[in-house]
């Protein structure tokens, strides 16, 4: 009697199929699970070989047979190659291992013969069913049917060549390769070299068929994955061209990062130059080649046309080397931080209240040689970012690096601060930051002076710092100010004059005019004759007694008398000429047209001449003294009234006089402005030590006059001797959008 075929519930035990095999081994009494002599992970025992055997001879497929036992496929079938062989020691075990793998290689690399086209032998593509039944690849048929009229299998005459596709074979040949693929895929990071390389081939040859669908570019992205591992270097570089465009395409990161993992560094150098910013970012780069995202980096900095391009790569390089120095110990890495830093630190995103001192330092370093610089650069980078080429080295900005060093400074390194700070100017004198540390360190250390030559020395350095900052320099360091003339030489003339009203306020009156004369000697250097007046007339009143202040007002007002009397000649003679002029048009009795037309034009030019002639003879005036000493007020009774002599408000053109009443009251006088047109003015009087400021529009009244403006029954009578002091802060003609402000105001 024939042996009867087993079916699959007598080969394995009765539990259900779900469960893996090892599990169904455990829960029955007494039983250990033997030690696996194939797959530890799968855990496939000696026990179990005579089962799978009896599976693979009823007839299972070996995919049915790992489906069943819960392993992979490469599993079963290196367990049936080592039964068969009748290997039993572990050396043997090694040789049906062996053995395994090539009659797996040789069944994928296969293909079924009953998807073979009769003709070619070859796996057919678009398969077609003849007039004999039977199905052949087209292309191979239509050739046969060239030169033959029969069946190129059974040689019987046919009916007719008609060819109609075989839908069912063409699903089974798609399945075919699917399957394959997949299975390929499984085990090539198992099987040998060689036979992975020639699987991997057969997979992608069946993948490209099918592209470019989406899942189609997936499986061929990991059969290249899976090929470029097992070749060597400098032979993949291929593979490495096509893969990674696929991988950026579909965003796979997981498998650029496999592949970034196993590259060498010039497949890496290569890799970074295909990926943008962002990807970078993302990627893991392995440690021995993350000096190569420096240098790529450092590459297309240097090749940005685009400033704000060059920004972002910039910040993306500072970002990625703050993260490396401080999670390596190399010093280079923080040295080429802290290049960044001081190259580049006006546009990084970096704080430098949250960097460590030692960067800052390394920083320090390199700002204080630019070779130093440049060499490192280039050394660490492959570029210099162009350092070597700058003309202002260290950079502008840098000078931030140096405050923030000095603010970290212990307060008994005060000259270590100083000359930092000292330094910092040097490198960015219009930086608010930096001058506002410096003058604080200078004001520090002037309290704290030991010797003259620190005085004179520190004392220069405030004046030129404070006042290029238009600044008060504090009251206690202004009384300790020695005023050399080595140190008031270099400065301009407005920062004299701030630097006079300083002194002014600090009670230093004396100190103040003479510093004032010097302002008036800096401005008329400058050709400023108008602000050289307006210091004359401060350093007058700071201190009447200054030979210079008085001698300079002096010659002042001869030259402006003088300028007067020529102006007056002048109209003098056009008046006369003018005269001359009204007398001929008299006699000729306006007789023609012509004439009147002439005379009215010769009028209009004439009035503007006066006009342009008249104005200069008051002189611009914003500071003035109306000296009163020489007045005898004994006999002055109310409704009486002294008038000044009259000036220019500024530079307006409109002129203007004050208005004197003495005794108003039984002890103050009333002082009023006058002006000769509208006119909006802001002024200050100062009377001994009464002082007060007023702002007025001066507008016409109904009947066309216009009215004084100014402080009744206000002025002390016993303080008039001492003169009046009138100052024009800011004054705009009617109609006029422009104010005209007082110098230094």
């Amino acid at each position: 009697m024939e042996e009867e075929t087993p079916s699959v519930e007598d080969l394995v035990d009765p539990m259900p199929l779900d469960r893996p095999a090892k599990m169904r081994r455990m829960e029955e009494p007494g039983c250990e699970p033997s030690a696996p002599s194939t797959s530890p992970e799968k855990g496939i025992s000696r026990a179990d070989f005579e089962k799978i055997l009896r599976m693979s001879q009823t007839g299972m497929s070996v995919d049915a047979i790992a489906h069943v036992w819960n392993v992979e496929t490469v599993e079963i079938v290196k367990t049936l190659e080592l039964m068969r062989s009748g290997k039993d020691s572990q050396s043997d075990a090694q040789v049906g291992s062996e053995h395994g793998w090539t009659s797996l290689v040789k069944r994928l690399v296969e293909d079924p013969p009953e998807l073979c086209c009769p003709i070619s032998h070859w796996l057919m593509e678009d398969p077609v069913v003849a007039a004999d039944g039977i199905t052949y690849e087209r292309h191979c048929i239509a050739e046969w049917f060239q030169s033959n009229s029969g069946s190129p299998t059974t040689r019987e005459p046919l009916s007719t060549h008609v060819l109609n596709p075989n839908q069912h074979v063409k699903s089974a040949v798609l399945a075919h390769k699917e399957k394959t693929v997949q299975e390929i895929l499984s085990v090539a990071s198992q099987v040998p070299t060689d036979d992975a390389l020639k699987l991997l081939s057969r997979g992608e040859q069946f993948v490209r068929a099918s592209l470019p669908d989406a899942s189609a570019k997936r499986k061929l992205s990991s059969l290249l994955l899976f090929r470029g591992k097992r070749m060597l270097p400098g032979e993949r570089r291929a593979v490495i061209e096509e893969l990674v465009p696929m991988l950026l395409e579909v965003r796979d990161m997981s498998q650029l990062q496999e592949l970034l993992a196993d590259m060498d560094g010039q497949e890496v150098l290569w890799f970074l130059r295909q990926v943008d910013e962002d990807m970078i970012k993302s990627l893991s780069v392995p440690g021995p080649h993350k000096i190569l995202v420096c240098k790529e980096l450092a590459r297309r900095i240097t090749d940005s046309p685009v400033a704000e391009a060059q920004s972002e790569r910039l910040s993306l390089l500072w970002d990625f080397l703050s993260q490396q120095q401080e999670n390596q110990d190399d010093q280079d890495w923080a040295q080429a931080a802290s290049l960044m830093l001081a190259a580049f630190h006006g546009r990084l995103t970096a704080r430098l209240e949250q960097l460590d001192t030692k960067l800052l330092h390394h920083a320090l370093t390199f700002l204080h040689s630019k070779e130093s610089a440049t060499a490192f650069a280039r050394d660490f980078f492959t570029c210099d970012f162009g350092i070597f080429t700058l003309e202002k080295w260290p950079p502008s900005r840098s000078a931030s690096i140096f405050v923030e060093l000095a603010s970290r400074m212990h307060d008994d390194k005060d000259e270590e601060k100083l000359d930092l700070l000292v330094e910092a100017h040097g490198i960015n004198d219009s930086d608010a930051h930096v001058c506002r540390a410096l003058l604080k360190q200078i004001c520090r250390c002037m309290l704290c002076q030991r010797t003259t030559d620190d005085s004179k020395h520190l004392e220069g350095l405030l004046l030129k710092v404070q006042l290029e900052q238009v600044e008060d320099i504090p009251a206690e360091v202004v009384s300790k100010l020695c005023l050399e003339q080595e140190s008031l030489k270099s400065l301009r003339g407005s920062q004299l004059m701030l630097l006079a009203k300083m002194l002014e306020k600090a009670d230093r009156r004396a100190d103040g005019a003479r510093v004032a004369v010097a302002a008036a000697e800096a401005f008329s250097a400058d050709g400023n004759e108008d602000e050289s007046h307006g210091a004359v007339a401060f350093a007058h009143h700071l201190d009447r007694t200054n030979d210079d202040a008085s001698l300079m007002l002096c010659n002042l007002l001869g030259s402006i008398r003088s300028k007067c009397k020529d102006l007056g000649n002048q109209c003098q003679d056009l008046g006369i000429k003018w005269q001359s002029l009204d007398s001929t048009c008299q006699v000729l009795g306006k007789r023609s047209t012509g004439l009147d037309e002439k005379y009215t034009e010769l009028l209009d030019k004439y009035k503007q001449l006066q006009k342009a002639q008249e104005v200069p003879i008051k002189p611009p005036v914003w500071h003035l003294t109306w000296d009163l000493s020489g007045y005898d007020f004994t006999n002055f009774t109310e409704g009486q009234r002294q008038l000044s002599e009259e000036f220019q408000l500024g530079a307006s053109g409109v002129e203007a006089w004050l208005w004197l009443t003495p005794k108003a009251s039984a002890d103050k006088a009333s002082l009023y402005l006058h002006v000769s047109e509208p006119v909006w003015v802001k002024w200050r009087c100062q009377v001994g030590s009464w002082e007060a400021s007023t702002e007025h529009e001066f507008a016409k009244e109904a009947n066309g006059s216009l009215k004084g403006y100014g402080w009744p029954k206000q002025i002390p009578f016993s303080n008039l001797a001492s003169g009046i002091a009138f100052h024009v802060l800011s004054v705009r003609r009617a109609g006029s959008s422009l104010r005209l402000v007082a110098p230094g105001s």
